[in-house]
């Protein structure tokens, strides 16, 4: 796990893609000829992503920041054992061939990561199992005439390339901050880069029918360009210490070659998530090369304007149409939001660096994208506060979609943190408790703030109107999260995730997403089906992918109110399976606790899958060991399965560290509990340091509503018991402090304690006799041994009201409250609505009413 790690943030740092001398396609320039002196520098260097102004803020900060001495002192070490290796040695293992992708870089046995050493390729061992193999072992995770398919080696010389490129930008760096140890990291830098033209003019292109498809040094164009854009920078801050010889044979065998062979089109016509890097890469390279056209071609502008390419994805078209109102990236993953984001604001700090060099051929307001004057900008900071609003208390997110990792943040893809912190206001990402105790990143010297300072953060529910919801409840100083996805269609990473839910309390990640392989096959199209979410499965079927969704499948967010005491969601998507004719999620939030209900009318089979934290739970339903089916559930988990029957309420409880996490589910006729041990959180197979994941498998026959209740604790649980009413969906929840009558969908209902309760709302909550919250509905009635309560609203609608001391608070307002963008919340009441009172219930002597969320126009 510690290796994927480092790797992924390696290929993170790296991700940055290429453009070319030519727009022309699949012409190999002849370097026979090379002239001897090379053209007259016209342009400032170095440029781009690294400039002057920036090497005077990194020993600003080296001189003034703790953090920032230990991060440089930390590369310069690490680039002692490539300053110690013999030039002759370096000479040898540099890879003479084409590589591919770097997942065939993994243990055949257990599928980690082997240990990368780039002065080694004998053989390799793996961290995990310490099996030793040799470099034409077939890792077998590709089939033979797959695109991916390679031996350890392949992967090995993939991940040299993509190593030894950010190397040479390291030894580049550092000798322009420190002008008086050029002598010493400079040569080194500069034997790399002339060891990769060595290699590239060996090679030959391998072209496709798809120019994405094409390679040269890894896999295709995401890796290429990745080697580019390192090399660019490189050479950017190289290029003083280099003879005129060695600059133009650079320019001419490297940075020409990949650009023609590689990354240039007439015009990019596919919307990938990977086109931002592509951009970003060909704009270092331009700039190095001095070519305006280039540049102009990447932001759309000349030549490659709009009117003049209207298909051409230039940055220009992309924001303006790869986001939605709210700030979704198309793709609508989470995991697969940060990653392209990532890229985007990365191209934003090359754009202030081009803008800086010649700001009256480039000026800030059309190329700078971190310029106020440049309103393309607000797209990456509602981007960034996409991820933001979604997020869970410890500002990270489950992947929801597809991503090698369980969880990640913008600490992971610390371009958005650093950016967004410096040139976008997001103050949110100073909530990083990594951030607060310095742990920032090598791009933190490049372009980020000082000093990043935590501030106050608003914890308030979101409703992303691409489809997402995020519960959010402080009580007594525990951050309850809840994440509950409707996502639109989008691109082919989401997976089949449809009105899955998500928990964190107690600042634990409890019901939770896990990763998806992408170095096992098996587990990698088994990550992306339903029984692996939160969710509830039909007739032991998947439901479809979220990118294949039309009409009337499409989920909605039917339900979003939010008051003091309570908040709640409802998720429609009725026709998600072709067999049901309801098929939906409600969920409230209350203190500490929440109430999931989930409703499923039509299909034989129902499957409600919870996947948590944790080793195994305990559950207070007897169970034994029985063959669970389908099998294929199971893969690379563990076969064996116990289950348990029972007509009654349940509970399990999962210990993590010192939080207990307990699941009550309601009692329902013919219920099979399963517990499962499915494949682990973070890697394909289940290792010593990678147990597998805890997941329980709910199974019931025919129409159902799951009715369950989570709630998490340290020292002493809130919640005092959760009792069923006299129909299944209605229950009465005992706090220390307060009782809580829940409808979910009933049109009655009676309690133990006497209370009855009638309404025609869709959801309705009553906390003893001082607050009520009604959604989607115009009338309710609650009668009590101390007297009645009638509402009544004069449309349908939702209503939350509070009584103390004799004064009526409340709200009334839509059944969707308020739509959350750019880290605010716009209330979207269109009519106002009357309300009244009656009954001998309350004494009200005063009303007053609220409006939650802003009211002007975004």
């Amino acid at each position: 796990m510690a290796a994927w790690g480092i790797i992924r943030k390696l290929l993170l740092f790296c991700f940055f893609l290429t453009l070319g001398r030519s727009i022309s396609m699949g012409v190999e320039p002849s370097v026979s000829d090379l002239p001897t002196n090379h053209a007259r520098i016209q342009w400032q260097h170095p440029a781009g992503l690294v400039t002057a102004k920036t090497l005077e803020e990194i020993r600003a900060k080296l001189k003034d920041q703790v953090w920032a001495r230990s991060i440089f002192d930390a590369t310069r070490a690490s680039l002692e054992p490539w300053l110690k290796v013999s030039s002759d040695k370096l000479h040898t293992v540099f890879p003479r061939k084409r590589g591919n992708v770097y997942h065939d870089f993994s243990c055949p046995t257990d599928r980690c990561r082997l240990t990368f050493d780039p002065f080694s390729c004998d053989s390799f061992v793996c961290p995990t199992c310490g099996k030793r193999y040799a470099p034409d072992v077939d890792p077998g995770v590709y089939h033979p005439g797959e695109r991916y398919h390679g031996t350890l080696y392949d992967g090995w010389v993939c991940l040299f390339y993509l190593t030894a490129c950010h190397v040479a930008a390291d030894f580049g760096l550092v000798a322009a901050v420190e002008p008086e140890s050029a002598a010493k990291y400079a040569p080194r830098g500069i034997e790399i880069l002339m060891l990769y033209a060595d290699t590239i003019d060996g090679l030959k292109t391998k072209f496709d029918s798809d120019p994405v498809m094409n390679v040269l040094l890894t896999y295709h164009r995401e890796g290429d360009s990745t080697v580019l854009f390192d090399l660019a920078r490189a050479y950017e801050l190289l290029r003083p210490h280099m003879t005129p010889t060695q600059r133009t044979r650079f320019e001419r065998v490297v940075l020409e070659r990949i650009l023609n062979d590689v990354m240039l089109e007439p015009s990019y016509r596919t919307d990938s998530n990977n086109t931002y890097q592509w951009h970003r890469t060909i704009v270092q390279t331009a700039l190095a090369l001095e070519r305006a056209d280039l540049i102009d071609w990447s932001f759309g502008f000349g030549n490659a304007a709009p009117e003049r390419l209207p298909e051409h994805r230039s940055i220009r078209r992309i924001l303006a149409t790869h986001f939605r109102p709210d700030g979704a990236f198309r793709e609508l993953c989470s995991g697969y939001h940060l990653y392209p984001v990532h890229a985007l604001c990365e191209f934003a700090m090359v754009s202030r660096g081009l803008a800086q060099m010649d700001p009256k051929r480039f000026p800030p307001a059309q190329y700078d994208l971190t310029s106020a004057e440049n309103p393309q900008g607000r797209v990456i900071k509602r981007a960034l506060t996409w991820f933001i609003d979604m997020a869970m208390p410890d500002r990270t997110m489950p992947t929801v979609g597809d991503s090698m990792a369980s969880r990640a943040g913008m600490d992971d893809y610390y371009a958005c943190a650093e950016v967004g912190y410096r040139f976008f206001g997001l103050k949110a990402v100073g909530d990083y408790e990594q951030f607060r105790k310095g742990g920032r990143s090598w791009a933190a010297l490049l372009y980020g703030a000082p000093e990043i300072r935590q501030e106050a953060t608003p914890f308030t529910s979101s409703y992303l109107s691409s489809g997402w919801v995020s519960l959010r409840n402080e009580w007594q100083s525990n951050r309850v999260w809840i994440g509950l996805n409707a996502l639109d269609a989008g691109g082919g990473h989401q997976h089949a995730d449809r009105l899955t839910l998500l928990s964190y309390s107690q600042g634990q990640l409890l019901a939770l997403e896990k990763a998806t392989p992408y170095n096992e096959i098996v587990t990698h199209d088994l990550a992306r089906l339903s029984p692996m979410h939160n969710t509830v499965t039909v007739d032991e079927t998947s439901q479809k992918p979220g990118a294949t969704l039309t009409g009337a499948e499409l989920p909605k967010v039917a339900c979003f109110f939010t008051s003091p005491m309570a908040q709640i969601a409802e998720l429609d998507a009725d026709h998600l399976y072709p067999q049901t004719q309801e098929y939906r999620r409600t969920v409230v939030l209350v203190e500490d606790i929440y109430v999931d209900q989930f409703i499923v009318r039509g299909g034989k089979v129902l499957d409600w899958m919870f996947h948590h934290a944790g080793a195994a739970p305990d559950l207070s339903v007897a169970l034994k060991e029985e063959p669970f089916a389908p099998a294929s559930w199971l893969a690379h988990g563990l076969s064996s399965a116990r289950v348990g029957r029972t007509d009654r309420t349940w509970e399990s409880r999962w210990k993590i560290n010192d939080v207990t996490s307990r699941l009550t589910m309601l009692g329902a006729a013919g219920t099979e509990v399963w517990a499962l041990q499915t494949y682990p959180v973070d890697q394909a197979v289940i290792t010593k340091d990678s147990p597998p994941c805890q997941s329980l498998c709910v199974r019931r026959h025919g129409d159902s509503a799951f009715v369950a209740v989570g709630d998490a604790w340290r020292d002493k649980p809130n919640l005092q018991a959760a009792t069923q009413g006299d129909n299944v969906n209605s229950l009465r929840l005992k706090t220390r402090t307060n009782s809580y009558y829940i409808l979910l969908g009933a049109k009655h209902a009676r309690f133990e304690d006497g209370v009855t309760v009638d309404t025609d709302a869709a959801v309705l909550i009553v906390r003893n006799h001082d607050a009520l919250v009604l959604c989607s509905g115009r009338s309710a009635q609650i009668d009590t041994p101390e007297g009645s309560l009638k509402i009544a609203l004069d449309s349908k609608g939702s209503l939350a009201a509070e009584l103390a001391q004799g004064t009526v608070t409340y709200e009334t307002g839509e059944d969707i409250q308020y739509e959350t963008v750019g880290g605010e919340n716009y209330n979207r009441q269109k009519t106002s609505r009357a309300v009244q009172f009656s009954g001998n219930l309350w004494q009200i002597s005063n009303q007053r009413q609220r409006v939650t969320g802003q009211t002007a126009n975004r």
